[in-house]
C-alpha cells in the first residue's frame, strides 16, 4: 500500500517539525516534542499519528545531514514556496504510485495542454495500471477512492494542482536552492553532469531537459528567478 497517501501534504505541520529540529539538532528529540504537545492538535494519538507519518517523510530514505539541513533551510521560506518544491520531490521519490501519477498521467496531460485533473482520471490510470501492478486489484473501492483524493490533494499542497475540488495542473514555483538540492542529490546518487538533466525527476516540476540546461546555466552565472 502506498505510504504517502492516507495524509495530505501537513505543511503546516511539517513546517513546526522543522523549525524545532533546527533547535534540538536531533529527530527523535523533535518528535517527542511535538508529540507531547508541540502541535496544535488537542489528541496525543493525533499528534502521534502526524508526527510519525512526517517523520517517515523526511527521514525514512536515511537522508545524509546536508540534505535535512536544506529541509530546515527550505522551512524559513515565508512564502512556502522552496519547502513545497523539496517535498513534492520527495513525496513523489519515496511513493511509486505517486511517482508513477505524475510521471505517466499528471506530465502527459501537461505536454498535450490538458490542465483539469479529476478524481476519475486516477481510477482510469489505476484501471491501466493492473496488469503492471496486480495488488491494484485486491484494493477495496474505498481505498481506490481514498487513494484517488488523497493523492490529488497531496500534489495540490505542495503546489503541483490548484483547486479544491476541480483540480487544475499548474508549473510550481521552484527556487533556486531546490534546485541545487536535486542537483546534488541525482550527482550523489551517481549520475554525470551530462546525465543531470535527463533524469525523469525534473518531469515531477513539469521540467523538461531544456529547462534543466537553462536553469543550470542560469544558477551559474546569477541568482535563478522562482522560475515556472
Amino acid at each position: 500500500m502506498p505510504t504517502n497517501s492516507s495524509k495530505a501534504g501537513l505543511l503546516v505541520e511539517t513546517r513546526e517539525f522543522l523549525r524545532v529540529l533546527a533547535q534540538t539538532r536531533d529527530v527523535e528529540s523533535t518528535a517527542r516534542q511535538l508529540r507531547d504537545g508541540g502541535l496544535p492538535q488537542r489528541a496525543w494519538e493525533t499528534r502521534r499519528t502526524i508526527v510519525d507519518f512526517i517523520r517517515r517523510r523526511l527521514t525514512s530514505w536515511q537522508p545524509p545531514d546536508w540534505a535535512l539541513q536544506d529541509f530546515i533551510a527550505f522551512a524559513q521560506d515565508s512564502a512556502s514556496d522552496a519547502l513545497k518544491a523539496a517535498l513534492l520531490l520527495h513525496a513523489c521519490r519515496q511513493d511509486t504510485l505517486l511517482y508513477d501519477l505524475v510521471q505517466q498521467l499528471i506530465l502527459p496531460r501537461w505536454h498535450r495542454g490538458e490542465v483539469e485533473v479529476r478524481p476519475a482520471d486516477v481510477q482510469q490510470f489505476l484501471d491501466h495500471a493492473e496488469p503492471t501492478h496486480p495488488e491494484v486489484s485486491s484494493w477495496s473501492h474505498e481505498t481506490r477512492d481514498r487513494l484517488a483524493s488523497g493523492n490529488l490533494s497531496i500534489l495540490r499542497d505542495f503546489g503541483l494542482l490548484q483547486g479544491r475540488t476541480d483540480k487544475h495542473i499548474v508549473a510550481p514555483l521552484v527556487p533556486a536552492p531546490v534546485i541545487q538540492h536535486l542537483v546534488r542529490l541525482l550527482r550523489a546518487e551517481g549520475l554525470t553532469d551530462q546525465e543531470v538533466p535527463h533524469h525523469p525527476d525534473w518531469g515531477l516540476w513539469m521540467w523538461e531537459p531544456d529547462h534543466v540546461r537553462r536553469a543550470l546555466a542560469a544558477l551559474g552565472t546569477e541568482e535563478v528567478p522562482w522560475t515556472t
